[in-house]
């Protein structure tokens, strides 16, 4: 081993990468918060190996995409986790770079000498949120195709751009099989490449610069500001004092960093085991009924659109995100003060205030204004036909003797006690059930369930009712496998001659 190992240090010198790596000196007081950029680290490569396993059954095209992902959900050993867990990591992703950008201004280490490395986070920011909104569409179902339709049509709203940014975007001027080509093309090839092109040079930078300390260790008799003459004189001797208590990369930051990466992944398998990954109807170009909504870190721009009147939309569709963008790329060239605590700072406080609580009440808005197109007990929208067997159901007063969901029955004494029905949907086929509301008595002869055949219901309406009690598999129902106990009556037999 001791061969091996002078062998390569001769040719690639791993005693200068260790020192290099671990074997450097970081400033003392690091908090968790400085974990997160490692956890960011730990979800991205999450991704990629989660997205690799997917890629491997997925179809890009809109005649397989759904079935392939159907497939993946119920056929696939392990495959509804590994979905799960790719799908909180794409949100996880977006709060933990969100968090780093808000931990790196609050202690306002984007001031000198790390300027370019804060421009590397804000790219990584918005390749982030490209990653979702290119992500979402793949799976194909209803929410991935009307979202993306409202997505690129704000991208339409444009100036003078507009109409060649959605024909880049789709392919051309309708959603179909060159937009899911497109938006595959760039979640597995073009973000991926330019992701870990900026993950490189951002490590490498934070590497050659050293972690940022402490605020205040910058602000003891420091120029006014980073622009002048001696102020890079003053930083590098108050930054060579605040790692004078000689910890080091290893083991000092590596531990935390390796608790943080593993109590991510956790987080991420209990999420994915509890929560899963919700899949929708397929796509319906044809349903005008449906109301899009897209994820939720879109919905607070989403409810500023549904906000402002239609003469500004394309103002603020445009204007927002750029001005927002702008303002983040440039706040190390407008911010040249050396105050660096953000107690310190009160038009910084005031500014990520006004923004996070502006975010927090359109976000709530959003969710208090979602009508009722998802039913709380399927935990999905429903179809045309699932919509018009609930409002069978309702109609035809079922609800008064089955409990469904919450929603328990208002029955009176003298009604027969009937089952739950909140997951029949696993337990039954809407075959099944299309024939047992026909005439119960044929499955059970004591039943006490009326029968619903003709001329009560028609046999459409008995299926529209079918396929919504079919529907009726709790939360994320689609992604857990149903045990059918199906039983036929046997056909009467034949009379002896």
């Amino acid at each position: 081993m001791n061969r091996i190992y002078e062998w390569l240090n001769e040719r690639i010198d791993l005693d200068g990468m260790y020192k290099g790596l671990l074997d450097r000196k970081v400033p003392s007081g690091l908090t968790w918060a400085h974990t997160l950029g490692s956890a960011t680290l730990t979800v991205f490569l999450v991704q990629a190996v989660t997205g690799i396993a997917l890629a491997m059954y997925y179809a890009p095209s809109p005649d397989h995409a759904y079935d392939s992902v159907r497939y993946l959900q119920h056929a696939v050993i392990s495959g509804p986790l590994v979905r799960g867990i790719h799908h909180w990591g794409a949100s996880m992703m977006v709060v933990l770079v969100a968090l780093h950008l808000i931990r790196v201004f609050t202690m306002g280490a984007y001031k000198y000498p790390r300027e370019a490395n804060w421009l590397l986070g804000v790219v990584l920011f918005v390749l982030t949120m490209a990653f979702g909104f290119t992500g979402y569409l793949l799976p194909w179902d209803q929410k991935a195709y009307w979202a993306t339709q409202v997505g690129t049509n704000i991208a339409g709203t444009t100036p003078i751009v507009g109409d060649i940014m959605v024909k880049l975007l789709r392919g051309g001027s309708q959603l179909g099989a060159a937009t899911l080509t497109r938006f595959y093309a760039m979640h597995v090839l073009l973000f991926p490449a330019l992701i870990i092109t900026v993950i490189f040079l951002h490590m490498t930078l934070v590497i050659r610069q050293g972690i940022a300390p402490r605020p205040k260790m910058l602000e003891d008799g420091a120029p006014e500001k980073t622009t002048s003459p001696e102020y890079r004189s003053y930083y590098n001797t108050q930054y060579a004092k605040s790692k004078e208590d000689d910890k080091r990369f290893w083991p000092h930051v590596i531990a935390k960093d390796a608790l943080a990466s593993v109590i991510t992944i956790l987080v991420l398998v209990l999420l994915a085991k509890a929560f899963g990954a919700g899949l929708e109807a397929p796509a319906d170009p044809t349903d005008t009924s449906y109301a899009p909504r897209p994820e939720w870190y879109f919905l607070p721009f989403f409810q500023l659109l549904k906000l402002v009147p239609g003469s500004l939309e394309s103002v603020v569709a445009v204007g927002v995100p750029g001005a927002l963008i702008a303002a983040l790329l440039f706040l190390p060239f407008y911010d040249k003060k050396s105050t660096r605590s953000f107690s310190h700072r009160p038009n910084a406080k005031f500014i990520l205030t006004a923004v996070l609580f502006g975010s927090a009440l359109l976000y709530g808005a959003s969710v208090r204004d979602e009508g009722p197109q998802v039913a709380p007990e399927v935990g999905r929208p429903l179809t045309s036909a699932e919509r018009a067997g609930r409002a069978l159901f309702k109609g035809q007063g079922c609800g008064s003797c089955h409990t469904v969901g919450k929603n328990k029955p208002t029955k009176k004494d003298d009604l027969p006690d009937a089952p739950e029905l909140t997951l029949v949907g696993l337990k039954h086929t809407s075959g099944w059930m299309h024939s047992f509301i026909e005439d119960p008595t044929r499955f059970h002869k004591d039943s006490k369930m009326p029968a619903f055949g003709p001329p009560t219901l028609s046999h459409q309406e008995i299926e529209e009712l079918a396929r919504y009690l079919s529907s009726l598999k709790g939360p994320n129902g689609d992604s857990k496998k149903p045990e059918y106990v199906d039983t036929f009556p046997e056909p009467p037999k034949p009379k002896e001659k």
